[in-house]
């Protein structure tokens, strides 16, 4: 007969867990996502002075990508030669890519970088502080208007 202590222990924690699973952690006021999105909307409010700048919100396709100065052969040399492998990275021997996200902005100028796929031990901060070292970029264009866009890079740490 000792197995129903031991049954009714199971079965309450299995209660404990399943009601402690469906409580929900309670929604930002709304304050908070409106202030957010008047912070945005100032920030690009008083756009930099640049001819032929679109002040609608590109959501698709652009005639014209924003393109790095020399072209992506010169990207990948300028990468190449600022990179620095993390010595947490070398000495687990990590190797792969991170996958960078960043804006092009009107003037050429990068911003907003985040990771999206990171690799850890340094890599993903040391991806972040290559795209912020880049040079203007030459702009996007859409309907011959400048635009930012949103930009998806991969950088490659080797321990090669």
């Amino acid at each position: 007969m000792k197995p129903l202590p031991l049954t009714v222990f199971v079965l309450a924690l299995g209660a404990y867990m399943t009601a402690r699973a469906q409580t929900r952690k309670p929604a930002l006021p709304e304050d908070t996502i409106t202030s957010e999105i008047i912070l945005q909307d100032l920030l690009y409010r008083h756009p930099p002075e640049v001819e032929n700048f679109s002040q609608e919100k590109v959501f698709g396709p652009v005639e014209q990508q924003p393109e790095y100065p020399g072209g992506t052969h010169a990207m990948y040399k300028f990468i190449e030669a600022n990179l620095r492998m993390p010595r947490k990275a070398k000495n687990a021997r990590i190797s792969g890519r991170v996958f960078v996200s960043f804006l092009v902005k009107e003037t050429g100028e990068i911003g907003d970088i985040t990771v999206l796929k990171g690799l850890g031990f340094g890599c993903d901060e040391e991806a972040v502080r290559i795209v912020g070292l880049m040079p203007k970029w030459k702009p996007a264009r859409r309907s011959n208007k400048i635009v930012r866009v949103k930009y998806n890079l991969p950088i490659l740490f080797s321990t090669n």
